[in-house]
């Protein structure tokens, strides 16, 4: 049995608007178009600067980044 026989049922069972959904989801993550390359200019060199400082060692150590997040985890009662 082909790939393509397996999934039929699949998408044959989809309603007309799921397999939209479906085909729009696919084909976006199909492409070759990044969420980075979508980005301004002024976006893209802040993320590159940043890890640019984590590259150089600049990084903040894991055990304080969790202590901050369940810290603020525990303020917002979760």
């Amino acid at each position: 049995m082909t790939r393509i026989e397996r999934i039929a049922p699949f998408i044959e069972a989809l309603s007309d608007d799921a397999f939209e959904d479906f085909l729009a989801a696919a084909s976006h993550a199909a492409g070759d178009t990044t969420i980075y390359a979508t980005l301004p200019e002024s976006e893209k060199a802040e993320i590159d600067a940043a890890m640019a400082r984590l590259d150089a060692g600049e990084g903040v150590p894991y055990d304080e980044l969790k202590a901050r997040l369940d810290a603020k985890i525990k303020a917002a009662g979760k």
